[in-house]
């Protein structure tokens, strides 16, 4: 890989032969659907429901395990760690209150990890070409969210306040908490196919970058704004890390200064409206009301992880919110709470497998890198944000877990596949060749 361009030939050795023909046509049909359909996960609140990215992608696993699909070597430790976590919810579940929540729970946490081996098993196969798949279908998807979040913040679609909660975007989503960083993948993605244009065409990628950091910006959600700006810095410092020249270095040094002018031009614009600066000066403060005080967010967060020390085994997932009356709105006290030390450090060792493996799989140079440090600076963004809001049941989250262990494994099988041999060229060749 120069730079961050794709090199076409990487990782051909370790790929393995997928469907093809009009299956082959019909399975990338099925996974731009299933991304594409990722833009509208609205359900009742409270109620554990499907939404089209749930069925479609049902529909997708189900046809690619059909012809073949394998899981790769390496896959074990990962689902291990996630085994732990489901036990640890199952143990303390044993023992909850409200045991309907603990089985809703649990379904949705299985499928959720049923989706991760999936798709990390669907990269693994070939990271350059479905990785791209797979983000112009989430380009597609996040771009009709954040026009619907617009259009319902401005009121210039019908039924403009089911688009909006509180004064704040949410567009097709049921949280702006949610809808912000989800976002965020497909803006970085975009970023780097506009850094990485060849010709003027590529600036009409300007616009749409532009629609997703406004639908970001009017979430007005604190951790979707820190998420965006970590994953963003993260993005460049490891791009720039992994170029092999410095001319692709300084290209993207100058796309990086670009864009913050128009991230500043697009905030600028946008504070202007009265509505707009109210809120962000409300929402920009570190601390809200309901952060502090008694019973507030950061005292049931006390709370709960008090609560843990107490039972160990965990009182079952679903069960502080009931009890406390506030959820604990961090994904780390959330699981530790629930599933007690088993779940809490399962979940905290497939983070740092992650982590760790990522960052190896990065500077490898294996197939597909360019989008795993998308993926992997976003899963760090994520993970950030995780102290201040749950995440354990983002659908897109797990897909960004699924694309960077696919490159994980990908680069790993690159590096144990055994050199190719240069064919010997005769001096009859070379010399007709000369």
């Amino acid at each position: 890989m120069d730079g961050w361009f794709p090199d076409e030939q990487v990782g051909k050795a370790v790929a393995k032969q997928g469907p093809s023909g009009w299956t082959a046509r019909l399975g990338d049909t099925l996974i731009f659907l299933v991304m594409l359909s990722s833009f509208y996960q609205r359900s009742t609140p409270g109620v554990s429901q499907p939404v089209l990215f749930d069925l479609v992608l049902i529909l997708c696993m189900g046809f690619y395990f059909m012809l073949g699909l394998k899981f790769p070597r390496g896959l074990a430790w990962p689902v291990a760690l996630w085994g732990c976590v489901l036990a640890g919810y199952g143990i303390g579940g044993m023992t909850a209150m409200y045991v309907d929540e603990v089985t809703d729970f649990i379904k949705v946490s299985t499928y959720l990890v049923c989706a991760f081996i999936f798709f990390t098993s669907y990269v693994f196969e070939a990271p350059e070409h479905r990785l791209k798949l797979m983000f112009n279908g989430y380009v597609v998807g996040a771009v009709c969210a954040a026009l619907a979040g617009i259009g319902g913040y401005f009121g210039l679609i019908p039924g403009s306040d089911s688009f909006t909660l509180f004064g704040r975007a949410m567009g097709t989503f049921n949280d702006p908490n949610v809808f912000g960083p989800y976002l965020i993948p497909p803006a970085l993605y975009l970023c780097l196919r506009l850094s990485t244009g060849k010709s003027a065409k590529a600036l009409l990628l300007v616009p749409f970058i532009g629609v997703l950091v406004l639908g970001i910006l009017l979430s007005f959600s604190r951790g979707a704004w820190g998420s965006f700006l970590l994953s963003g810095g993260i993005f460049i410092g490891l791009t720039l890390a992994t170029s092999r020249s410095t001319a692709q270095s300084l290209r993207l040094i100058v796309f990086s200064g670009f864009m913050g002018l128009m991230i500043v031009a697009i905030v600028g614009v946008a504070l202007s409206t009265p509505k707009i600066q109210a809120l962000f000066q409300q929402r920009a403060s570190l601390t809200q009301d309901y952060d502090v005080g008694e019973e507030g967010r950061f005292d049931s967060q006390r709370k709960a992880f008090m609560m843990s020390l107490e039972r160990p085994l965990g009182i079952g997932p679903e069960q502080w919110a009931i009890i406390n009356k506030l959820d604990t709105h961090n994904v780390y006290l959330n699981i530790l709470v629930g599933g007690g030390f088993l779940a809490g450090l399962g979940f905290l060792a497939f983070l740092g497998l992650t982590f760790v493996a990522g960052k190896r799989a990065v500077f490898a140079n294996g197939p597909g890198q360019e989008y795993l440090i998308i993926a992997y600076a976003c899963i760090i963004g994520h993970m950030a944000e995780a102290f201040i809001i749950d995440v354990n049941n983002w659908r897109h989250l797990f897909v960004l877990f699924g694309m960077t262990w696919g490159c994980i494994l990908a680069a790993k099988a690159q590096a144990s596949a055994p050199p190719r041999r240069t064919p010997r060229v005769s001096h009859i060749a070379t010399g007709f060749a000369g």
